[in-house]
């Protein structure tokens, strides 16, 4: 019996099996997600989709709960953190994050050259707030806008 394999057909089979919708990680308990820097005009209009962005390489900064009377600057950019970092990690190419974090409460803030980028708080005034629960992965996407006008 003859096979007939198509040119095509060989290099669906060859890109599916090498394309993954979340990247595989070592973490069994912390955070994930995907970094993405928006850029121009994101006005909604007839016919235009808002952008998600794209991945973002950056550094993503783990501090205790923060909140503006603990930060220099203005939302959402920050100079100065006054609470203490707990971790940091790198975001990929196509803005992948993953780190190992104990169970607790943190702020979470994207560095932009010497600036922290942090454009969400929580009903406390929490700043980019997350919560990681034992043995869990929790997901968060983080959107940077400084490029983008609404």
């Amino acid at each position: 019996m003859k096979l007939k394999y198509s040119i095509p057909g060989i290099i669906i089979i060859f890109f599916s099996s090498c394309y993954s919708l979340k990247p595989e990680s070592n973490i069994k308990q912390g955070l994930s997600g995907y970094i993405y820097a928006i850029r121009g005009n994101q006005m909604p209009g007839p016919g235009r989709l808002q952008s998600k962005g794209h991945g973002a390489s950056r550094y993503l900064l783990i501090y205790e709960p923060t909140t503006i009377k603990n930060t220099s600057g203005a939302r959402p950019v920050f100079t100065h953190i006054k609470t203490r970092l707990i971790a940091r990690a790198k975001s990929d190419s196509t803005g992948y994050y993953a780190i190992t974090l104990p169970a607790g409460a943190y702020s979470v803030f994207i560095g932009e050259g010497k600036n922290f980028f942090a454009a969400e708080s929580d009903a406390n005034g929490v700043i980019n707030p997350v919560k990681i629960t034992d043995k869990t992965i929790s997901h968060k996407d983080f959107s940077i806008t400084l490029s983008a006008t609404y």
